[in-house]
């Protein structure tokens, strides 16, 4: 598989990548968790929703790796109905997919010269990511979640492509933030007023809030928080216990546990995900709305982002939706498309 010297390869499994390549590339790109490593290989080995067969793509030119991407081929491609509310109902089947619908940061990491380079090397993984769709018979063959002024989305458009917007992600920027109550004086004063409220409630109630590594005995109560939270969206079987529990283990200094308790049970929980540049605010859930006159959501949004300005990082990950609550915390919105090549 090449375009103009740029030859793209494919491994079937993280044991057969050069992974110091590899992170080479993910970290002079500045990609998140979600392309290093340890990440791949943590969802290879458990992965949440199965998958038929992933595919590692590595662009190589010169004899040196200049361009990754992890794809994975879903038995369901659209699991949340983002690609069937576009267009695009034969995603729902068998997809050949990058990232995966756990990313929503999905873009091809890569160490050009310059926009010419870039732009061949862009278009030799997107016709090597084709040729390996028709091979695997996959009804759609596509990148899902690339955010808006990707150049990525302009070569899938030269390509013939079609690129419909599907869903917004939202980002916390922490430039120059210092301390908490940095953050807290960049917000409305509404909500800096809630925040304020609901901790001193909070603290007259005995709750405690931690980060902590992960331990599988609590995992159990993370997943069920989080199951229960995301069966409101239809999408409890996301996150399946035993695989959940594995994944997370696995990911080793890239996931922490933070919590929100009382003395008698939990309130709630969520796992982040941590890379050089960004707390990326992943999954968790409440057993509340309401308890003792306060929100154990905004705790938790709360612990996250202050955990996330201690550890010095440049941006909160917000994932995708639920703008309101986002947008009140300061989150800025980044659309998203996917790219779906043609049939």
């Amino acid at each position: 598989m090449s375009t103009a010297q740029v030859r793209v390869e494919v491994c079937e499994s993280v044991e057969s990548l050069d992974t110091a390549q590899w992170q080479r590339v993910v970290a002079s790109a500045g990609a998140p968790v979600h392309y290093s490593p340890t990440y791949l290989r943590a969802y290879q080995d458990s992965p949440l929703s199965p998958y038929a067969a992933v595919r590692y793509l590595t662009a190589v030119d010169a004899g040196r790796i200049v361009a990754v991407l992890p794809c994975y081929l879903d038995k369901q491609g659209d699991p949340y109905g983002f690609l069937q509310a576009v267009g695009i109902p034969e995603a729902n089947g068998t997809a050949l997919l990058g990232h995966n619908w756990y990313c929503y940061d999905t873009r091809v990491p890569v160490l050009a010269t310059n926009a010419e380079h870039r732009d061949r090397v862009l278009a030799a993984m997107l016709d090597a990511l084709v040729e390996l769709g028709n091979r695997d018979g996959a009804r759609a063959t596509g990148l899902v979640s690339v955010a808006e002024g990707d150049p990525l989305l302009g070569a899938a458009r030269r390509k013939g492509w079609r690129v419909a917007p599907i869903v917004t992600r939202f980002q916390l920027p922490l430039q120059g933030v210092a301390t908490y109550d940095d953050y807290l004086s960049t917000l409305g004063p509404r909500t800096r007023r809630t925040i304020r409220q609901y901790m001193r409630r909070a603290a007259d109630a005995g709750v405690t809030t931690s980060v902590e590594s992960p331990r599988p005995d609590f995992l159990r109560t993370v997943c069920d928080l989080t199951r229960r939270t995301a069966a409101k969206y239809g999408s409890a079987d996301m996150y399946p216990e035993s695989a959940f529990i594995d994944f997370v283990m696995a990911l080793g200094d890239h996931a922490r546990v933070v919590r929100v308790d009382v003395p008698e049970r939990t309130l709630a929980a969520a796992v982040v995900l941590l890379d050089g540049q960004r707390l990326h605010m992943w999954v968790g859930g409440t057993s509340d709305a309401t308890v003792h006159s306060f929100s154990p959501n905004y705790l938790l949004w709360a612990t996250e982002i202050r955990a996330a300005i201690e550890a010095g990082k440049q941006w909160v990950e917000g994932g995708r939706s639920n703008r309101p609550m986002k947008e009140r915390h300061g989150m800025r919105p980044l659309p998203l498309y996917a790219c779906i090549a043609p049939e």
